[in-house]
């Protein structure tokens, strides 16, 4: 029943959805799928079968007014609750207002049972922090696909940059935005954090999206990166594993523990999380790395000598 319904909601849509399509969005073959259909329309829903289109359901035909789960209304509230953190103004209102219209559909039951889910769940306050003030540019930039002049400062090289840029998108990740955008200044795809935004004005420039945008960055320069593998002790694993350092690609079993493959462009991104593990972790190659990290560990040594 719950693949029917999924099934359901997605004939709904204006445009038609293949067999296939929802073959791997319910995870179920494309005869169960047909089946499915076949039951759907045994049941009075008119869905209409589009010839080399797909399926959908007929025009003026109304379902009736969703129910949600506990566990459903759950997840979207919580959900809601992020957006307020981590959204524009316009974004926390929306869902707001989505929150809210979620838990007047509740009935009595069901809305006890969301109450004392959320009582247990729920999104921490620190998440709840204003995002970067640049963020409603940022978005506008991207719907309206136009050019943004940023006054950036760069991780590598450490300086502030005057640059127009193409934002074809935004991602969070990292405890922050970043946009994703092509760099005239560049001349290649780079990913801008919101927080080393200085200054971003609105230009009327305009400019062609990719489609479609590779979100796991294969679209970015990789020219200037390197491979840097690092050996983690066995008893250092597991705090590694929580959290990989920046530029992490794979694990390989190595004796003793394991090592981790990363691809960076700037050194300096592994000394936070490699002083973290600690002597847990050891760069291995390539040797011009190995011989900035012997440095940097007799730098911090030098520190606290008279410690």
């Amino acid at each position: 029943m719950d693949r029917r319904l999924l099934i359901l909601m997605r004939l709904r849509e204006e445009t038609p959805v293949r067999a296939t399509d929802l073959a791997e969005e319910c995870g179920c073959s494309v005869r169960t799928v047909y089946r499915d259909i076949e039951a759907l329309s045994q049941a009075g829903v008119p869905v209409a079968a589009m010839p080399g289109e797909g399926y959908r359901m007929v025009p003026g035909y109304h379902l009736p007014p969703v129910a949600f789960t506990a566990e459903e209304a759950v997840q979207l509230l919580l959900g809601a609750d992020l957006i307020r953190g981590l959204g524009t103004p316009e974004q926390r209102e929306a869902a707001k207002a989505g929150a809210a219209k979620v838990e007047a559909v509740l009935n009595e039951g069901t809305m006890a049972e969301v109450k004392h889910l959320r009582e247990r769940i729920r999104v921490s306050s620190w998440m709840r922090q204003g995002p970067s003030p640049w963020l409603p540019i940022m978005q506008q930039a991207v719907l309206q696909q136009r050019v943004l002049h940023l006054r950036y400062h760069s991780f590598t090289p450490d300086e502030v940059t005057e640059r127009n840029v193409e934002p074809h998108g935004l991602v969070f990740y990292g405890n922050d935005w970043h946009m994703v955008a092509y760099c005239r200044l560049r001349e290649g795809m780079r990913d801008f954090r919101a927080g080393r935004i200085r200054n971003a004005i609105l230009l009327d420039d305009t400019f062609e999206r990719i489609e479609p945008l590779d979100w796991a960055g294969d679209d970015m320069d990789q020219a200037s990166l390197m491979e840097v593998r690092v050996l983690i002790d066995q008893a250092t694993l597991p705090w590694a594993r929580e959290a990989p350092p920046y530029g992490f690609q794979r694990e390989e079993p190595a004796e003793g523990g394991a090592t981790f493959v990363l691809s960076i462009r700037d050194i300096r991104r592994l000394l936070p999380p490699l002083l973290y593990l600690g002597a847990g972790a050891r760069v291995i190659s390539p040797p011009e790395v190995v011989e900035e990290m012997r440095r940097e560990a007799e730098a911090l040594a030098a520190r606290y000598a008279d410690a």
